[in-house]
Formats: C-alpha cells, sequence, structure tokens
C-alpha cells in the first residue's frame, strides 16, 4: 500500500482489503438473495486494477473471488467487483466504464482459458450531490423497443452514502467508522461527527489493529478534507480519546512527525509568515496548546496563561504543542519547560 498516492485510493484499499470488513460489507449491502446465494466464508482478494490510469483520480477499485452455493451448473465461482467513486458528484458515465472495468476482468480470464464467471458489481459513491444515475446500464441507450434486443443491459448495485443516516450504517465497527468517514470526508459537518467516530475505536477489541486503522484515519481526513485543519482534529482526538492512554497520543504523534503534517503545518507557518499572519498563527498554537493543557490536566489559570503566552517564537511554540500532547503527566510537561 506504500506506493499509492491518491489519498482516497489509499484509504478504500486499507480498509477494504481487510477480508473482514470486506465480507461484512457485501454481507449487509448487497441484497440478501445474492448473499445467500454466496458462500462469503471463501471470500477472497484478486491482485490488480481495471481502470483507466487517467481515471485513477475518480475511482478506486477491488476484486474478489467467493465460492457459489448450490450450483446446478458445475461453475462454482463468482466475482465481487467493488468500485469507490470518490469524486464530489456523481458522473453519467460510470455505467459505462463500469462496463469496460467488467469486461477487462473477463479478458483476464479468457487469457488464462478460464470460463467466464458472473460478476457482482457495487459502486460505493460518497459525494455530496445525491446519486441520480440509473443503474440499469440500458438506461444509457434510447430507441424503439424493437431494437433493445441490441444493446447490453446489466445493473450494479449501489451504495449511495450521501443518503443513508448514520442510524442506518451497519456491520462491525471497523466498517462503520470506515463508512462514516467517507460519508463526511467533503462535508463540513464533520467537524461535528469526528468525535463521535472517534469514539467507537473504543469499541475495537484488538488494540493493535485499532491503531493501525486509527493511522489511517488520520492520514486520510488531514490529506482529503478541506474543513478541517490538523490542529482542530488533535483537539478532537484529545477530547474523545485522552483517557486511552499515550499509544492514542503517540500515534497523533507519529501521524504529524512520520506522515509529514507537521512539515505541512511548518510549511503553512511559513507562508502565514510572508503573507504577514504570524502573529495570528502564533496565537492559534498558543491557544491550542492551553487547549491541550486544560482537556489533558486540568492545567489552567493565570499562572499557566500567562506563561505559554509569553512565547512567541514558532519553533518553540510548536515544540511545547508536541509536548503538551506527549506528556504523561502535568508535571512532566511543567518540568521540561
Amino acid at each position: 500500500m506504500n506506493d499509492l498516492t491518491n489519498p482516497h485510493d489509499k484509504f478504500f484499499k486499507e480498509t477494504f482489503t481487510r477480508i473482514e470488513i470486506a465480507r461484512d460489507f457485501f454481507t449487509h449491502y448487497l441484497p440478501q438473495p445474492v448473499v445467500h446465494a454466496l458462500n462469503l466464508d471463501t471470500l477472497t482478494l484478486q491482485s490488480g486494477s481495471f481502470i483507466d490510469n487517467d481515471l485513477q483520480e475518480q475511482f478506486a477499485d477491488l476484486l474478489y473471488q467467493v465460492d457459489v452455493k448450490e450450483d446446478s451448473t458445475g461453475d462454482t465461482t463468482a466475482y465481487l467487483y467493488l468500485l469507490l467513486e470518490h469524486k464530489s458528484y456523481p458522473d453519467p458515465h460510470t455505467p459505462f466504464q463500469l462496463l469496460r472495468y467488467l469486461v477487462r476482468i473477463w479478458e483476464r480470464d479468457m487469457q488464462d482459458d478460464k470460463r467466464l464467471h458472473p460478476i457482482i458489481p457495487t459502486v460505493v459513491y460518497h459525494g455530496r450531490e445525491r446519486w441520480r444515475v440509473s443503474t440499469e446500464f440500458g438506461a444509457l441507450f434510447s430507441g424503439p423497443p424493437t431494437l433493445q434486443p441490441y444493446w447490453p443491459q446489466f445493473r450494479y448495485e449501489l451504495q449511495d452514502l450521501s443518503t443513508v443516516s448514520d442510524e442506518e450504517i451497519k456491520g462491525a465497527v471497523q466498517l462503520q467508522i470506515g463508512l462514516l468517514v467517507l460519508k463526511y470526508i467533503f462535508d463540513p459537518a464533520l467537524r461535528g461527527r469526528l468525535g463521535d467516530i472517534f469514539l467507537l475505536f473504543k469499541e475495537l477489541e484488538d488494540a493493535q489493529s485499532a491503531l493501525e486503522y486509527f493511522r489511517t484515519v488520520l492520514y486520510y481526513i488531514g490529506n482529503v478534507s478541506k474543513h478541517l485543519a490538523t490542529e482542530e482534529m488533535v483537539t478532537i482526538v484529545q477530547q474523545t480519546l485522552a483517557d486511552e492512554g499515550n499509544k492514542i497520543m503517540q500515534t497523533v504523534a507519529d501521524y504529524w512527525i512520520e506522515q509529514g503534517i507537521e512539515q505541512g503545518i511548518e510549511q503553512g507557518i511559513e507562508q502565514g509568515i510572508e503573507q504577514g499572519i504570524e502573529q495570528g498563527r502564533v496565537q492559534m498554537l498558543q491557544e491550542n496548546i492551553l487547549d491541550l493543557l486544560a482537556v489533558r490536566f486540568a492545567l489552567r489559570g493565570p499562572e499557566i496563561i500567562a506563561r505559554i503566552t509569553a512565547v512567541s517564537d514558532l519553533t518553540l511554540l510548536r515544540q511545547l504543542l508536541r509536548r503538551a500532547a506527549l506528556a504523561e503527566t502535568a508535571e512532566e510537561f511543567l518540568a521540561a519547560n
């Protein structure tokens, strides 16, 4: 996954290449007759992408193979093709692009002398505009009924997250987190919903898996959301997960430092200095430090306020921000300053 540069593609694949999440998704979001016809316990991920290189910024895809139950024809295999439409508005050409991808899958099997297997395509859309494109490929054509036998007919399943309420999002916790993040990534409402999304991490039993996915979520939001500053996101983490201990805070620190987000903040600060807004950045960092100290250690009052606001050097303020995030006690923070 390290070679993925598109954050939508990266988040989608780091979420749905986890077989347990993919299986849970198909169980809850495919039509139930289809679910009953498949043995989802046999679900396996297939290699390769079938999207045109020039469309990588619009789509991400994954292909799975699954056994079919009680198939009288003797062909016991089918494919599940999952396509993420990650533009902020629906593309009326998506059904045509989807047909091209399905044909490429069949072409690959024909080259390997394999029989053609049925493919169940599912499109996940998370733009802010409602999806109004027909799920029937035949709707792209026009003509009299006598000509209908001469154009292709297939349908795809659609999950339009813009029309689904939070209460309607089903599945295990990790799937819920992934779908909620996709749902709100383009929406200013993310700021108000992020705390509840982060709280879901407390329900994950495997701590290591939870931390790994937490880092994935932070990376995606930090690189894609235009409605939430990194500093705001860190404050929300502190307010919702600070009681989870140092592992969570270390994940936040890793996110800033190892993934280059801190560098991005610094670059933004330097640009702000050039634009004559250095003082605004200084005040923002001072306020974030004071917020962290108040939330984590109930450390507030005129003395600590005076101590922090007396610092105006940007480099020193960033150091203080890191210490406020990583210190285990108020005493440890104060002793280092």
